[in-house]
């Protein structure tokens, strides 16, 4: 089957999956809630829509660059939770600094077209994670004829600054079973609802080097 590339990469990015309440964590890649919810957004496709052919395409990710785990210290006044309007509630919310991702999404050639397509347009705007952490490359990579992790290894990679590549890159990988479970399958925007999947975290030789840029 075909895959759908995307680039994300974002002085900040956000990819929380089991946030609650005050405290909003993130993983250390992209997961399939955001992924989808970047799709939506480019579809013009709203949360009372149904999801299920986004959800259905399998996804995987290349960590080009790992990013730095930060946490932002944030205080929110006028809750609408809080009947106490006056008090201030306290929030901790964590972000990856610096970090550079290629995603694919295996599926049917005809609806990987559409995104893709979609992506070149979006109807509403694109983040990553949080409406304030904007793209600082195109997101847009394409269509490419390949299994999603022969897509994934054979993808350029994109080399910046003085140091040498990393030897190997990290792969972070959807599959059929396995014990590292991710609930981050949308299902039902509107009620929260979020299905499961399992993933494996692999390493590959990095790809072909295409260019290197002075920091």
């Amino acid at each position: 089957m075909p895959t759908l590339l995307m680039r994300l990469r974002a002085p900040m990015m956000s990819w929380g999956d089991h946030s609650q309440f005050g405290h909003r964590d993130s993983r250390r890649e992209p997961t399939k809630s955001a992924v989808i919810g970047i799709l939506c957004a480019a579809l013009g496709r709203p949360r009372w829509d149904p999801v299920a052919d986004l959800a259905a395409l399998k996804m995987g990710v290349r960590v080009n660059k790992e990013g730095i785990l930060q946490r932002d210290y944030h205080t929110i006044q006028d809750n609408i939770r809080d009947k106490n309007k006056a008090s201030t509630t306290l929030s901790e919310r964590y972000y990856v600094a610096d970090a550079d991702y290629l995603v694919g999404l295996e599926g049917e050639l005809g609806l990987l077209q559409q995104l893709d397509q979609a992506l070149e347009q979006p109807r509403w705007q694109l983040f990553l994670g949080r409406k304030s952490f904007i793209p600082s490359h195109p997101i847009r990579v394409g269509v490419v004829d390949l299994p999603l992790l022969d897509a994934l290894c054979h993808r350029a990679y994109e080399h910046r600054g003085r140091k040498d590549p990393p030897s190997q890159l990290r792969f972070v990988m959807e599959v059929q079973d396995g014990t590292d479970i991710r609930q981050d399958v949308p299902l039902d925007w509107q009620n929260r609802r979020f299905g499961r999947r399992a993933v494996t975290t692999q390493y590959f030789n990095v790809p072909e080097v295409i260019c290197t840029f002075p920091s």
